[in-house]
């Protein structure tokens, strides 16, 4: 039975809590060394997948001993490309963390902040580089690792931001083996080990003296891991500190913990203990930070967030006997790609060693020729002489040249069996055989045959999923956390532009609204306030969505080509053309009232107050048109009416409504110009409609000819 992980779940001496900088250390390299020990097998699996998809994939024995011999040790490496089918399918699908509301104090406005905050923070942080090396250390080799680092917004300041780094190298990672959890969410432990000069340990800790291993006084061999001749191995230690605390609940209906009940209730629940209906203890673990060179404890801080920050992803799992195996691809694709390796080395083997294309003759034909007939496969003789006859002096047919048969077929079969066991046992199918017609396949045929052969690898992308959404649970847990002061923030749209919002943790909700010093609208934000949870979703990025969409509403308009003076505005907008918002703009701006109504909300109360004013003068002076025209139906025998005197009148009065508020307009700041323009472009467009749906046509051609035209 092979050896198990201690736990420390049980009561273990190196899980009590020490009591002074030496036993917390003692602690610390305990843990450290049973991190390592219950994860040498992976370990040195790990390396040799790396090096195997390097290119590292013959026996050093093997190797040698050809390499001894001058034979030929081919590698035709294409695990690589099986690994880059993964994780190249990954980048072009790549995982979105998603935020909804959970709760009557949630909103879905700060839902929708906190996804726009979580994508500024990927993208400030080059989160894509974590997450594409966590992701191809896990495929590769069966794991990987990144993490959530925080640093100051700037030189000037106090306010700290969060940003996603990578972990090149899984094995600097020694984390908790008792986690049960994929991701390393119930880790209770962790380090981050790294190599460092000693220089750089004086430059960062000038203050503290190092000493050597050979000099400390420790006496334990299991520092050696730690120090060497010419550097330091310092480790980053991520562990979990428990202290109980009682919470009660009190007759007044409060619950809380009772160190935070102020004196005077205190004092009350101590002359009226019934004041505390009930009460209970709690265990409440916060976690901690600190570096560890050598044998000293630098930094010691505490971590605000509720989990280690270090996020893990996992390929293949396999519980063995209470051992965990991780794997990636590779690991089963070895002795398929060693046999492919084989069989390729042997069919150039043999057709390099085979004579070119020999001449068979009777013994004494080329006598006095052997300079030629030697050099004939290297120099081009116009012709080649030779005898007649053997030595005997008998006739002999001329010498034939006898053709090369070509490598046995079982290499090749071999050869080819080889590459479809590296496929069947990666689960990818990555190009055709030669029973396979992939090129002349219909667009659905090839769809099914790629989704078949995603089915095969799914479960890295699935566990990435996973990881993914730690991450977001960890952020929407750190934002409230870290972002604890209210400062503007810009955060990122799914549609990547830019926006900017206010976070202020005093707000009595989670979500409301302000106008600026311009008089600007904008949003407030709490995340404080309220719950939210994560998910993640797997598709094509939005500017691929967006083609998509734009592909789709012309389709839509081959359907119903009446639509499109309705929905030409979406189509632009939805165009990855230059000038696209542009075009979409004046297309907005050409439909009718009934269909767009004008937003005047983010308007700064100048052009508010103007729009609003001409909106009322229009509509007055329609009404005062349709009143008209109503008189003239019903009075147009009696006073003969002038229709056309009307019409000429309500024209001038509204050209010259328009050109007193134009003018105005252009006395009005520089950064509602635009604003207002669109404005009024849209409100002209309604009233050209407007009078184009006034016909009179009967009416005047009536009045025309009774010559009763007058004045009223």
């Amino acid at each position: 039975m092979p050896e198990l992980a201690q736990t420390s779940k049980g009561p273990q001496a190196e899980d009590q809590k020490p009591k002074n900088d030496t036993d917390f250390l003692y602690q610390c390299i305990n843990r450290f060394n049973r991190c390592a020990s219950a994860e040498s097998i992976n370990r040195q699996e790990a390396v040799d997948d790396q090096r195997f998809k390097k290119g590292d994939q013959w026996p050093e024995d093997i190797r040698a001993d050809r390499t001894n011999q001058k034979r030929p040790c081919l590698t035709i490496n294409k695990i690589k490309t099986f690994v880059h089918q993964i994780t190249n399918e990954q980048r072009q699908n790549r995982p979105a963390i998603n935020i909804s509301p959970v709760g009557d104090k949630s909103d879905p406005e700060t839902a929708k902040m906190l996804k726009g905050l979580i994508r500024q923070i990927e993208r400030q942080s080059n989160a894509d580089v974590a997450y594409d090396t966590g992701f191809d250390n896990s495929v590769s080799s069966g794991w990987g690792y990144w993490r959530i680092l925080t640093e100051f917004e700037g030189e000037e300041t106090f306010d700290q931001v969060l940003r996603i780094a990578r972990i090149r190298n899984p094995l600097r990672v020694y984390m908790d083996p008792d986690a049960q959890e994929p991701t390393g969410s119930d880790a209770q432990w962790c380090f981050i080990s790294d190599m460092i000069t000693r220089e750089e340990f004086k430059d960062r800790w000038p203050n503290k003296t190092l000493t050597p291993w050979e000099e400390s006084g420790l006496g334990d061999e299991i520092y050696a891991n730690w120090v060497s001749e010419t550097h330091i191995r310092i480790a980053e230690y991520y562990y979990f500190e428990t202290k109980m605390r009682e919470l009660v609940t009190l007759s007044t209906g409060h619950t809380g913990y009772y160190d935070e009940l102020a004196d005077e209730v205190k004092d009350r629940i101590v002359e009226n203990p019934d004041m505390v209906i009930k009460k209970r203890s709690v265990p409440c673990k916060k976690v901690y930070w600190c570096n560890l060179p050598a044998y000293e404890v630098l930094d010691k801080q505490e971590w605000l967030g509720k989990w280690i920050p270090v996020i893990k992803c996992i390929g293949d799992e396999s519980d063995i006997e209470g051992r965990v195996i991780y794997a990636g691809i590779i690991r089963d694709a070895k002795d398929p790609q060693r046999m492919y390796n084989y069989w390729s080395t042997a069919e150039t083997e043999m057709v390099a060693l085979a004579q070119k294309a020999p001449y068979i003759m009777e013994e004494g034909q080329v006598e006095g020729h052997e300079k030629e007939w030697r050099e004939g496969n290297n120099k081009s003789f116009p012709y080649l002489l030779y005898k007649g006859t053997n030595v005997a002096g008998k006739p002999a047919p001329a010498p034939q040249r006898q053709q090369f048969a070509g490598p046995p077929m079982g290499i090749i079969h071999a050869k080819e069996a080889s590459a479809q066991d590296m496929m069947a046992t990666t689960g990818i199918r990555f190009d055709a055989t030669k029973g396979e017609r992939v090129s002349d396949e219909s667009g659905r045929a090839l769809n099914a045959l790629k989704m078949v052969g995603e089915l095969g690898s799914y479960h890295y992308t699935d566990n990435l999923a996973r990881s993914l959404k730690f991450t977001g649970q960890q952020l929407v847990d750190l934002i409230p956390k870290y972002y604890d002061t209210r400062r503007v923030l810009t955060i990122l749209r799914d549609d990547d532009s830019e926006q900017q919002v206010v976070i202020d943790p005093n707000l009595p909700q989670a979500a409301t609204k302000e106008k600026d010093a311009k008089g600007k609208v904008r949003q407030l934000y709490n995340p404080k306030i309220g719950q939210y949870a994560v998910a993640v979703t797997i598709g094509p990025s939005f500017a691929t969505k967006r083609q998509e969409a734009a592909q789709s509403m012309i389709d839509f308009l081959k359907v119903m080509p009446n639509s499109a003076p309705l929905i030409g505005d979406l189509i632009a907008k939805a165009m990855d053309w230059p000038g696209g918002d542009q075009i979409a703009e004046r297309l907005q701006a050409m439909l009718p009232p009934q269909v767009l109504q004008t937003q005047v909300e983010d308007l700064p109360p100048e052009a508010r107050s103007i729009v609003m004013s001409l909106q009322q003068q229009l509509q007055q002076l329609g009404q005062e048109h349709q009143k008209a025209m109503a008189m003239l139906g019903e009075r147009d025998k009696e006073f003969g009416l002038d229709k056309y005197k009307i019409d000429k009148d309500f024209t001038a009065k509204m050209t010259n409504t328009m050109a007193v508020y134009e003018a105005k307009m252009g006395g009005m700041i520089q950064d509602a110009a635009g604003q207002i323009a669109t404005a009024i472009t849209r409100m002209e467009t309604g009233m050209q409609l407007h009078k184009q749906g006034l016909s009179h046509e009967q009416e005047i051609s009536q009045l025309r000819q009774d010559g009763a035209l007058r004045e009223m």
